[in-house]
């Protein structure tokens, strides 16, 4: 693995998307020490230059694999086709791929603090491209790890607009403007998604999200998953029913004691807004008729964006190694 005691050389398909945007705001906010930022856009049409702390960067349109010449590490925040051509033409020496959250895990290793071991990650890093689990994949994962234990994890998942896609952030904002005045006119076979909350019909991403926990987990555990789609922009709520049978008080002191949760107490569950821009799991837990109940909320492209770039750290000599 090459020496990257100077920084990083960056390059980031797919900046003006949900995670590439927070991808951006974490590099500043963390300070993570590069020799160079490349942007690339995947719009025809998108911002010519984006500010990323002080700097000023330029904002090209992606034209290929080629683009990413000279780069340590690339960052692979677009869609699938994309992401493989890049993959197949082993573009940069290190390739973090976020494009592969909604399907189940292949063969590439599939890395995400808490689950891969800091040492770990340079070794995976030389053999191809490291992918970043689905958010809601590593956040029932990081739940049933620190509950320990647990025979079961049954979870209602709500989605929010973000969690679909800049598309779907796009589709319920105009819907939503329509609604108010008065225009809604829906055409044959579309659903209106503005101030509706339905079922989300993706068998295939419950299926990939289950998948990709159970890759994480050391002992995978059985899963039931309920997407359902909500009006709401951003984060993402998950209200889970555990099979765990100590009780709700070891529950709670466990979650307590979790790397990467909040544990909310004493005070009514917090919303899915209020985990905007969080960088940790915000739980509550209470007592049910069959067990726990637990309620979560996180912001799921901030923690997608996190994964990532927690990836890039682990390549940074110790000294420059940011927690």
């Amino acid at each position: 693995m090459a020496d990257y005691g100077n920084g990083l050389r960056l390059a980031l398909v797919g900046c003006s998307g949900n995670v590439g945007s927070q991808l951006l705001e974490l590099l500043d906010e963390r300070a993570v020490p590069y020799r160079e930022l490349r942007l690339f856009r995947l719009e025809p049409e998108a911002s010519e230059e984006i500010e990323v702390g002080e700097r000023h960067h330029p904002v090209r349109k992606f034209a290929g694999p080629d683009d990413l010449a000279g780069a340590d590490v690339a960052f692979i925040a677009a869609p699938g086709e994309v992401a493989e051509a890049i993959g197949s033409a082993k573009a940069a020496p290190v390739l973090i791929d976020l494009s592969g959250h909604n399907r189940p895990p292949g063969a590439a290793p599939m890395v995400a603090p808490g689950f891969t071991p800091r040492e770990a990650v340079r070794k995976l890093a030389a053999a191809g491209p490291l992918h970043v689990p689905h958010p809601v994949a590593l956040a029932l994962a990081t739940i049933a790890q620190a509950i320990g234990d647990v025979s079961a994890l049954n979870a209602t998942v709500l989605l929010s607009a973000s969690a679909l896609g800049r598309e779907a952030i796009r589709h319920q904002v105009e819907q939503s403007a329509e609604l108010l005045n008065g225009r809604l006119d829906l055409r044959e076979n579309e659903r209106q998604v503005a101030f509706n909350l339905a079922p989300l019909a993706d068998v295939q991403l419950a299926d990939a999200i289950v998948a990709q926990a159970g890759r994480l987990l050391t002992k995978p555990v059985p899963m039931t998953l309920r997407l359902v789609q909500v009006p709401v922009l951003h984060g993402t709520a998950m209200a889970i029913a555990p099979g765990f049978a100590a009780g709700i008080d070891q529950c709670r002191e466990r979650l307590r004691s979790a790397p990467g949760i909040l544990l909310v107490e004493d005070e009514q569950a917090l919303g899915v807004v209020d985990s905007i821009g969080q960088e940790a799991l915000l739980m509550s837990a209470h007592a049910g008729g069959a067990g726990p109940m637990l309620w979560c909320v996180f912001d799921n492209a901030r923690h997608a964006a996190l994964t990532a770039l927690w990836i890039a750290e682990c390549l940074l000599p110790a000294s420059d190694n940011l927690n």
